[in-house]
């Protein structure tokens, strides 16, 4: 085992948003294929369900502003090709517009927490609670996706106020909690974790209907990821394993979206042109 401040010496170490980031992208495999190849898909969509909390959390995580064009002209290609194997059916836009609504309205949320709290937190919980049975058709993940950036959001704000020395383990500079909110983000994150875990699984349920076994290894799932996510910072790794693979691990962490386009749209393209492979 490394300690945190040697990490930070080591110019090749793994982030710990490496290890989520694959483990997120191979479940995105595993869901894929089951989704698209596989005839009794049931349990391969059980595990592909973990895969999308863990992006959509670190999106609300992250601070970027920045939203690449390159998201929206991937995000287009992809919902035409989803719905160019539904005979042109209208469908849900690409996760990646979800990803980009979120990105862009972050900092906004983030000042409305800042300024009113808790009021703003339950006001936010509450208007996505409403959206949830349209939100769906808007974009895809429909609100789910949001709770889970909430989540992430509350984390950051939450790491970041505990930081004793003006830095986050990734050193940055952390942002401003503003009006002496530091000691709130801990109860929002917690009450995010949980209100965004219960209501994935219920949704999920609902789309999927799984067995009552099947269901309750979503359940379990869900609950070791919240409980993950929830101890989550971003920084080098405590854990770190020999070079290959942290050389793997780091690749896979900063090419996951280029490995989730090519294996959604590869996908895609296959079952329209070789029908008999699809499920």
């Amino acid at each position: 085992m490394i300690e945190t401040n040697d990490l930070k010496r080591l110019p090749n170490s793994v982030d710990n948003s490496d290890w989520l980031k694959t483990f997120a992208i191979f479940l995105v495999v595993v869901g894929h294929t089951g989704y698209f190849f596989i005839d009794d898909a049931a349990w391969w969509s059980v595990f592909g369900r973990m895969a999308a909390p863990v992006f959509f959390f670190l999106m609300g995580y992250a601070r970027s502003r920045t939203i690449p064009l390159h998201w929206i002209w991937l995000g287009v290609i992809l919902t035409l090709l989803d719905s160019w194997n539904t005979d042109w059916e209208r469908v849900a836009p690409n996760i990646l517009f979800s990803m980009a609504l979120i990105r862009l309205s972050r900092p906004s949320i983030l000042g409305l927490l800042q300024r009113y709290g808790w009021v703003a937190f339950l006001v936010l919980v509450l208007g996505l609670l409403a959206v949830m049975p349209v939100a769906g058709d808007m974009v895809d993940y429909g609100a789910e996706g949001w709770f889970w950036a909430l989540f992430g959001l509350c984390q950051r704000m939450y790491v970041d106020g505990r930081s004793s020395n003006g830095q986050d383990a990734s050193g940055q500079k952390p942002e401003s909690t503003g009006q002496g909110l530091t000691q709130n983000w801990r109860g929002m994150r917690l009450l995010a974790c949980l209100i965004t875990a219960v209501i994935y699984i219920w949704q999920e349920q609902i789309e999927f209907g799984f067995s009552e076994y099947q269901l309750s290894v979503v359940a379990v799932g869900v609950a070791i990821l919240s409980y993950r996510l929830a101890v989550f910072v971003r920084g080098p790794s405590s854990i770190q394993p020999p070079q290959p693979i942290a050389h793997s691990l780091r690749w896979l962490g900063r090419h996951t979206l280029e490995i989730y386009v090519i294996q959604l749209a590869g996908s895609e393209l296959i079952i329209n042109l070789i029908p008999g492979l699809a499920a």
